[in-house]
């Protein structure tokens, strides 16, 4: 019998992998529901209805969190492929996760403000 466990053990490659998937299935809901939200342009009272729906402060936050999903989807992507591509890159994967999440709390967090302007200025509550 094997003393390795090939059980996940909390480290970078792991977390990085785990959040890939997730985000990854993320934004194909958000695809789905993207390609239902355009299909709605046949009747353009309930188009206009939904939309009105999206105005609303917590749809806005799912907004948010979509954006935060996508950009950290991409840039992770991009650290997968400079893993593939160099194999070196593999001693420094923590490192290279810490970008990847600064790098998508740096772009995100100023789109998650001006999704969220008009409830900061308050002409949406």
């Amino acid at each position: 019998m094997s003393t390795g466990s090939t059980r996940y053990k909390g480290k970078s490659g792991q977390w990085a992998f785990l959040g890939h998937r997730i985000t990854g299935f993320l934004v194909f809901l958000f695809l789905l529901l993207h390609i239902v939200d355009v299909s709605l342009l046949r009747w353009p009272e309930t188009y206009d209805q939904v939309h009105r729906l999206y105005g609303n402060v917590v749809l806005r936050l799912f907004e948010v969190g979509l954006l935060l999903a996508l950009v950290f989807h991409t840039f992770n992507g991009m650290r997968i492929v400079a893993v593939d591509m160099f194999p070196e890159a593999v001693r420094n994967q923590r490192r290279l996760l810490q970008v990847v999440v600064a790098l998508t709390l740096l772009t995100g967090i100023p789109g998650g403000v001006v999704i969220m302007w008009p409830f900061i200025e308050g002409r949406i509550l």
